[in-house]
């Protein structure tokens, strides 16, 4: 009865994070000129602090409280392999809000996207649910170093993200985001585990430094999704974050904290490959959005008309010189005449 329980609360927690993730959309795009370019938007500092006063944005963000609340009662109620895989339904809630809201036909290749997805990101929680079961004694040094590594690929994505095709840099800015997210998912699994430990108290150095990690990824990783956002529809940011945050965090826990020791070589194979999947799907909905779609349409337009004015101006340009060449000859003409 417990798990039927959670899973009905893991659904409603699912539609809850879709809804708030809807909501915050919409409250960042309305910070924005609607008549621009939305790939090119991005969130300042100012622009973030201003969220804050819109009352859209912040019901969106105690909706995403609320799901993340129902979720962790979920997991209390049943194993992480029956709870973690329905949490993916946030997806195609997202993508139906998003057709309710903005009135547009759902094409099929996104719910093949969104098939795509739902299916790796199911397949890599089993996968980590079943097998990730090692333990091995805490060190700290890896935790200090996976910070390090993971703030310089996060910069990284993050200047890629700037250069980037218009239909891929609200999955870029997503992915920073939901990257943080993992890794303080991570660092709170890590500093649990010291607390629990008898060789660590609750103010000792190394656990308040794991702690500081942690609130360090949860800022970094709300600045990165909002910008997310910003850049492109909310249903890309969600699919993001539902595949990479927990890709992050399971990582983390089979390397840092040694949940996958004695892991064989055919889960991990099933790990990389159901892995692959998911981020597959997600680039496919990225890609394939109609947003995404009409952005490009748009830039082929401009770029088509901008072809064209040069042609024209260089035609212009061609004319004059040949009426140019024209009247020195006929003068020419005159002057051997006259000699």
């Amino acid at each position: 009865m417990n798990i039927v329980i959670a899973i009905g609360l893991q659904v409603i927690g699912s539609f809850l994070f879709a809804s708030g993730a809807t909501l915050q959309h919409l409250g960042v795009k309305g910070t924005f000129d609607p008549a621009g370019k939305t790939s090119s938007n991005r969130l300042t500092l100012a622009g973030l602090l201003r969220l804050f006063l819109i009352p859209k944005w912040l019901l969106g963000l105690l909706l995403v409280f609320s799901g993340a609340a129902l979720h962790l009662i979920a997991l209390s109620m049943a194993p992480v392999t029956v709870v973690q895989p329905v949490g993916i339904l946030a997806v195609p809630w997202s993508v139906l809000l998003a057709a309710k809201i903005h009135g547009h036909q759902i094409p099929r290749r996104i719910w093949s996207a969104v098939t795509v997805t739902v299916i790796g990101v199911v397949g890599f929680t089993i996968f980590s649910s079943l097998f990730a079961t090692g333990e091995k004694e805490f060190e700290f040094n890896p935790i200090l170093v996976s910070f390090i590594v993971v703030c310089a690929l996060c910069a990284l994505l993050s200047f890629v993200a700037t250069k980037a095709a218009s239909w891929a840099k609200a999955m870029l800015w997503s992915s920073v985001g939901a990257i943080f997210y993992g890794l303080a998912s991570g660092m709170m699994k890590a500093a649990i585990n010291l607390i629990q430990s008898d060789d660590f108290s609750l103010l000792d150095w190394r656990v308040l430094t794991v702690v500081a990690f942690m609130l360090a990824c949860y800022g970094l990783g709300v600045w990165m999704i909002q910008q997310g956002y910003a850049s492109g529809p909310a249903e890309i940011t969600v699919g993001t974050m539902t595949t990479v945050d927990p890709f992050v965090a399971v990582v983390f826990g089979l390397v840092v904290l040694g949940e996958g020791a004695g892991m064989s070589v055919g889960p991990t194979i099933g790990m990389v490959v159901s892995g692959a999947v998911a981020v597959y799907g997600v680039v496919l909905l990225s890609r394939d959005h109609p947003d995404a779609v009409e952005e490009r349409r748009q830039a082929a337009e401009e770029a088509a008309e901008a072809l064209a004015a040069v042609h024209a101006l260089q035609f212009d340009s061609e004319g004059s010189d040949g009426a140019g060449d024209s009247a020195r000859d006929v003068e020419s003409s005159q002057r051997r005449t006259e000699g």
